[in-house]
């Protein structure tokens, strides 16, 4: 499926429109294409909500941004829509829907069969398997469904990495797009002002960053920042990360002595895992066809190569030179082996991702 991004905006709360609309603006500039608002943020009520919300459709619609409005039972009500009738949520100039709570597998499967073609989204972190199987029996439309994680506002209660692979394969198993929250530390959004991911360790984790993560565990297709008002190099960072999909960024410190056919290696082509991936390193099946093209690899001293160590094989590794590994344990030195970089700490948690036949890019720092 294909990978895309977004930026959460939140009604109500006394925003000049024209900020709001720069923000989109240059969110679009730079390749978002969806904004997520919610219509039951406790703080704001809804009367505020639902009359902002058309507005700030068409505003996204002009720019190519696609509209989620998170919705309970009352919101719906609020905008005269029901679950056989959602005309005047498609007035509003939504796309999709987010059933956050109240709706059970007869209401989501009629919510399916609107047409006006609203896709309906369900909650990856709570909704289990046999909700999907009701809902899907009760005659709902399978590509009209999605589902997207909570964003977690207080610290110490979002989830794990392997908590959110876990319950996204019950939709990514059926074909079903899911997208996840990251933080923004640009604005935060109140009461607590802690930051609105999805996953806890990505609270404090710069965006692109955390973007970079999530797409990689392959669980997530579609990433949002949860705050509203990203700072415009947060913007950027993502912007970055998501050109690259699906390949995965690793950035890596090059070593000052390497040789500029090695950083040539390093940082000129995509790179790809074997199709058999080995246990103790990634192997680039692309870095010894490149290399043939330029002078070879001499031999340089040989230094340990600790995990996320990235090597270019040298001279007297005879056909295999040129080769270009990145360590996934703790290996020793290796007098035909160069070493070339480190991925820097930040990205070490990155390799695990890089399995059989998954494209990386090394960026250098």
């Amino acid at each position: 499926m294909e990978r895309t991004w977004g930026v959460s905006v939140f009604l109500g709360t006394g925003v000049p429109a024209e900020r709001r609309r720069d923000y989109l603006a240059q969110a679009a500039r730079l390749g978002a294409r969806q904004v997520f608002t919610s219509c039951h943020v406790p703080e704001v009520p809804l009367e505020k909500v639902l009359a902002e919300l058309g507005e700030m459709a068409a505003e996204a619609r002009k720019l190519g941004l696609e509209v989620i409005a998170d919705i309970a039972p009352r919101a719906l009500e609020g905008m005269g829509a029901r679950p056989d009738h959602l005309a005047p949520a498609a007035a509003m100039g939504l796309s999709a829907v987010r059933l956050d709570y109240g709706f059970g597998a007869w209401e989501t499967a009629t919510l399916t069969q609107n047409p006006e073609g609203l896709r309906i989204v369900l909650n990856t972190s709570t909704v289990s398997p046999p909700f999907i199987a009701e809902t899907l029996g009760a005659g709902a439309v399978p590509e009209r469904l999605e589902s997207c994680h909570n964003y977690y506002p207080r610290p110490e209660t979002a989830l794990s990495i392997a908590s959110l692979i876990k319950s996204s394969q019950t939709f990514t198993s059926q074909g079903l797009r899911v997208s996840a929250f990251i933080a923004g530390a640009g604005e935060r959004r109140g009461p607590v002002y802690a930051g609105l991911p999805t996953v806890e360790k990505h609270r404090a984790t710069p965006a692109g960053r955390a973007a970079a993560e999530l797409w990689a565990t392959g669980a997530v297709q579609t990433v949002l920042f949860g705050d509203p008002f990203a700072t415009p190099e947060e913007l950027e960072s993502v912007a970055r990360v998501w050109r690259l999909q699906p390949s995965i960024p690793v950035r890596v410190r090059l070593r000052p002595d390497i040789t500029d056919r090695e950083r040539e290696i390093v940082l000129g082509p995509t790179h790809k895992n074997r199709e058999d991936p080995a246990e103790l390193v990634v192997r680039s099946t692309t870095s010894r066809a490149y290399a043939t093209k330029g002078p070879g690899i001499p031999v340089r001293p040989a230094l340990p190569r600790p995990r996320g160590t990235v090597t270019i094989d040298n001279a007297d590794y005879l056909r295999y030179s040129g080769e270009l590994q990145v360590s996934l344990f703790d290996l020793p030195a290796d007098s035909r082996v160069n070493v070339v970089g480190d991925v820097i700490p930040e990205d070490l948690a990155l390799l695990e991702y890089i399995g059989g036949g998954q494209g990386f890019v090394l960026l250098p720092v």
